[in-house]
């Protein structure tokens, strides 16, 4: 160690004391040196990306007859029972690469492929037809993380069906991505108890994307097996997972809900998960909430003050909006949410029309943008 640094001081020292203009030549050639080392590493890690695609091309167009049969059965808008395939097995077989993995492969092509057409009902019967199971199985104990995360990903994306003894062992993974993962399968195949772990706060990493992810699921679950969200709402501190919960009471339709929400949103000191709560509340039926929300009007930041308006401003029955819009609109500074009082105002019936003149009449500066905006939307855009 002390040699290496000796070294690198003398080299350091005759540095310096060389004229400006070589070590201008120097720096700029080591500078050219590691932008080679580096353009190579590039060339050859994109050889080898490019090496493996081609490889995977190969075997698709050596094997196109399996592209073929898989794409018929599992874009077939029926459903086609197990019996019926295990009698044409020996020629779906033959047809078919002869590795599990490759069959996977296949299958994550056509599903990308054709989305909207894919029927999963058909994809569990070739899993079984092709023994999935037990290959997926293997996969998720391999010892390398990058297989379990990978054959993880393809079994919720493919809405396959594994042993829930091997899923058990991931769901507390110390990997965290690994271990959401886990969780998100869990909702998707567990038949006892597929929501344990919203009672746990789900993982401390929730995200955006991972709503997303479980939103997807549930649509695919049996309707007679989704829950009442509002049990875990006042439960769990991670405002995602809360936003989450919330969104899912309004598109379930769960309206019993709608007088704790309307109580939670008092409570919470999240912006997100107010405004979630103000924009559910429109799906169950804002109309009975709406003066609750204007008392509260002050009491929050603009970004929720906006959310109010915009999710208000369709209610055309109760007198007192259309004076507090207006009440609103002389106070606000922050020009959206003064358009939006403005729009609001305007969409107020016949009334509302009247008081945008008045307000024109008294209007200064850049008030006269918003109401030229108001009465031609297109003006602005």
């Amino acid at each position: 160690m002390y040699i290496i640094y000796n070294l690198f001081e003398n080299l350091y020292y005759k540095f310096i004391i060389m004229p400006m203009v070589i070590r201008i030549a120097v720096i700029t050639t080591i500078l050219f040196i590691l932008l080679l080392i580096f353009y190579g590493i590039l060339s050859l890690v994109n050889y080898y990306v490019r090496k493996r695609r081609e490889r995977r091309e190969e075997i698709r167009k050596d094997n196109s007859d399996c592209y073929t049969v898989l794409k018929e059965i599992l874009t077939f808008e029926e459903v086609i029972s197990f019996e019926s395939l295990q009698r044409d097995f020996d020629e779906i077989k033959a047809r078919c690469h002869p590795r599990q993995k490759d069959i996977v492969y296949e299958m994550l092509v056509i599903k990308r492929e054709f989305p909207d057409q894919f029927n999963y009902e058909n994809l569990q019967s070739l899993s079984r037809l092709f023994n999935l199971t037990p290959y997926w199985d293997e996969k998720l104990t391999s010892k390398s993380m990058k297989v379990k995360m990978e054959n993880l990903q393809n079994i919720i994306e493919l809405r396959a069906t594994i042993s829930e003894s091997v899923l058990s062992t991931l769901v507390y993974h110390k990997n965290s991505e690994l271990r959401k993962k886990a969780r998100i399968a869990q909702i998707h195949l567990s038949q006892h108890d597929p929501f344990r772990f919203f009672d746990e706060e789900f993982d401390k990493d929730f995200t955006v994307w991972d709503k997303v992810k479980i939103h997807d699921i549930l649509l695919h679950r049996p309707i007679q097996t989704i829950p009442n969200f509002i049990r875990w709402v006042p439960k769990v501190k991670n405002e995602n997972l809360q936003a989450l919960f919330i969104y899912e009471i309004g598109f379930y339709n769960q309206i019993e809900n709608k007088e704790f929400l309307y109580d939670f949103f008092k409570m919470t000191p999240s912006d997100q998960v107010k405004i979630q709560i103000i924009e559910t509340m429109k799906i169950l039926g804002i109309e009975d909430m709406a003066y609750n929300l204007i008392r509260n009007y002050n009491a929050v930041s603009e970004n929720v003050q906006l959310a109010i308006i915009n999710n208000l401003k369709h209610v055309q029955t109760d007198k007192f909006l259309l004076p507090f819009y207006v009440h609103a609109f002389e106070k606000a500074y922050e020009p959206g949410l003064k358009l939006a009082l403005g729009e609001a105002i305007y969409a107020s019936e016949i009334n509302g029309h009247r008081v945008i003149e008045v307000l024109e009449r008294d209007a200064k500066g850049f008030d006269h943008l918003i109401f030229e905006h108001i009465k031609n939307p297109l003006l602005l855009n």
